[in-house]
C-alpha cells in the first residue's frame, strides 16, 4: 500500500502536478535527494525514499501543454497517478514556474486537467514556485502582485499556501528550501489527521482549511475574497495561510495555535515586540508601519501568528481613516481556529486623557468585547527605574487606571534595552492563561 513504511505508520505521499517545463521532475528529485525522475516525463511514476528521517513517496506526472490542447494521454496518466498514490495522498504540489505567466489560456489548460481528477485538489495543494532565481531582486510577493488576478486567484483556491524553490539545473536546490517545504507538507498532513489542528470546514466535512502561513520574504496582500466555483460550491477564501518557512521539521507542536494582534500609537515599540516574540526580524522597525502585516513562528511549542498594525498619532502623521481600516482588518490575519489575543502596547511615559481618547477611538473598531481579550504591554520598562508598575499606574492618574480596569488589570512590562528571554517567556505564559 502506498506510503506504508513497515513500522506501523504511513509516510508522506506527494503528488506532483503542473505544465510542461515547470520543473516538476526536478522538484521530485530535490525532495528525494537523488535523481529519481527524468526530464521528459511521459508516464506517471512513483518513487519512495527518506527525507529528513521521514519516509516520502513522490508521484511524478506528465505535464500538460499550455498553448495547445493536450492529448488524452495526459488525463489518463493523471488518473493513473492517483492510483499510484493509493488512499493515502497527503499533499498536492502544483508546480508553477515564475517564468510562465498565468493568463486565461494557461488557466484554461490547467482547469481542463484538474477538473477531471476524482479528488478535491485544492484542500491538499501548495503552489510551488520554481526557477525563483530568475526573479533577480524582485521578491515573490512583488512577482505575485505584478502577475495579477489569475495567479492571485489560483493562490486563493489553494488557501494562499505556497513555497518558493531557488536554484537551477547546475547549482541544484538549496537544502534549506527543501527542508522548509518538507515542514509545510508535514503540517498539511497533520492538519488533515489531527482534530486539534483542523481549521474551518469548506464545502463538506472532508475539506479542511489549512492554517494560514506567511513570512516577510514570502508574503503578499491578495484581494480580501475570491469567489471560487469548486465542485458546485461557491467558496469564499479570503484569509491568508500559515507559512512554516524557517521552522525546522524537528521542532514539535505541543500547544494550540495562538494569534497575537499588536495595537498602539506610533513609536510605542510594537514592531520590535513582534520581532522579539517570534525571535526573528519579521517586521520593519526603521520605517513606520503603514498596513497590517503578519509573521509566524514556533514559540514555546505553539504556532504563533503575530499581527502588527499601523500606529495612531496625535499630530496627523498617520491618516486616521487608513489606520482605523487596517486595525479593523487585523483580525482577518489571525490564524483560523486559534485563540486570538490583543496586546495594547503603551510606552512607559505620560498617559493622559488624550492618550485614552485615542485608545478608545482606535480599539473600538474591533467591537465592544475586545477588552476581554486585551493585555496592556508596557514597553521601555527601563524608565521605571526603581518604581513598580503599580506605582507608575497610580502616579499617572485615573485615565491609565480606568484603562487597566477595562483590561481586567492584565498587564506585562518589557525592558526594551535588556535582552532577557525570561520576560518574553512570562509574557507568553500570561497570554496562554487568558
Amino acid at each position: 500500500m502506498a506510503g506504508y513504511n513497515g513500522h506501523g505508520e504511513f509516510g508522506l505521499v506527494i503528488l506532483l502536478l503542473g505544465p510542461k517545463l515547470s520543473g516538476k521532475s526536478s522538484v521530485g528529485n530535490a525532495i528525494l535527494g537523488r535523481q529519481a525522475f527524468g526530464n521528459d516525463t511521459m508516464c506517471s511514476s512513483k518513487t519512495t525514499g527518506f527525507t529528513f528521517g521521514k519516509q516520502v513517496t513522490v508521484v511524478d506526472t506528465p505535464g500538460w501543454r499550455l498553448f495547445v490542447p493536450s492529448s488524452e494521454h495526459v488525463p489518463q496518466e493523471l488518473q493513473r497517478a492517483l492510483s499510484l498514490c493509493g488512499p493515502q495522498l497527503d499533499v498536492v504540489l502544483l508546480v508553477h514556474s515564475v517564468l510562465t505567466r498565468l493568463g486565461p489560456v494557461q488557466w484554461d489548460a490547467m482547469e481542463s486537467q484538474l477538473r477531471r481528477l476524482s479528488i478535491r485538489v485544492w484542500e491538499k495543494a501548495i503552489v510551488l514556485f520554481t526557477h525563483a532565481d530568475c526573479l533577480g531582486k524582485l521578491t515573490i510577493e512583488e512577482h505575485i502582485r505584478r502577475e495579477g488576478r489569475a495567479l492571485q486567484s489560483l493562490l486563493g483556491r489553494c488557501g494562499n499556501r505556497y513555497h518558493v524553490l531557488h536554484g537551477n539545473h547546475r547549482h541544484g536546490t538549496p537544502q534549506t528550501d527543501v527542508q522548509q517545504l518538507h515542514a509545510k507538507m508535514q503540517w498539511i498532513r497533520e492538519a488533515s489527521r489531527s482534530p486539534g489542528l483542523n481549521g474551518s470546514v469548506l464545502g463538506n466535512q472532508e475539506q479542511i482549511e489549512m492554517r494560514r502561513w506567511a513570512n516577510p520574504s514570502q508574503y503578499y496582500n491578495p484581494p480580501q475574497c475570491y469567489d471560487v466555483e469548486d465542485g458546485g460550491t461557491n467558496l469564499r477564501l479570503g484569509q491568508r495561510q500559515w507559512s512554516l518557512a524557517g521552522i525546522s521539521s524537528r521542532q514539535s507542536i505541543s500547544k494550540s495555535p495562538l494569534s497575537i494582534v499588536l495595537l498602539g500609537r506610533r513609536k510605542s515599540g510594537k514592531s520590535s515586540v513582534g520581532n522579539s516574540i517570534l525571535a526573528q526580524k519579521k517586521f520593519k522597525t526603521d520605517t513606520k508601519t503603514s498596513r497590517s502585516t503578519a509573521g509566524q513562528g514556533l514559540v514555546s511549542g505553539a504556532f504563533v501568528t503575530v499581527v502588527d498594525t499601523p500606529g495612531w498619532s496625535f499630530y496627523g502623521l498617520a491618516k486616521s481613516e487608513k489606520v482605523l481600516t487596517e486595525i479593523s482588518q487585523s483580525y482577518s490575519l489571525c490564524s483560523t481556529g486559534s485563540k486570538c489575543v490583543f496586546l495594547l502596547v503603551i510606552p512607559i511615559d505620560s498617559f493622559k486623557e488624550k492618550d485614552l481618547a485615542k485608545v478608545e477611538k482606535y480599539v473600538s473598531v474591533l467591537g465592544n468585547n475586545i477588552w476581554r481579550k486585551m493585555l496592556v504591554l508596557f514597553t521601555f520598562g527601563d524608565e521605571l527605574k526603581d518604581k513598580s508598575i503599580e506605582e507608575h499606574v497610580t502616579k499617572q492618574g485615573q485615565d491609565l487606571q480606568w484603562l487597566m480596569q477595562k483590561c481586567g488589570h492584565r498587564h506585562h512590562v518589557i525592558e526594551t534595552s535588556v535582552r532577557d528571554s525570561n520576560q518574553l517567556e512570562q509574557l507568553m505564559e500570561k497570554i496562554q492563561e487568558m
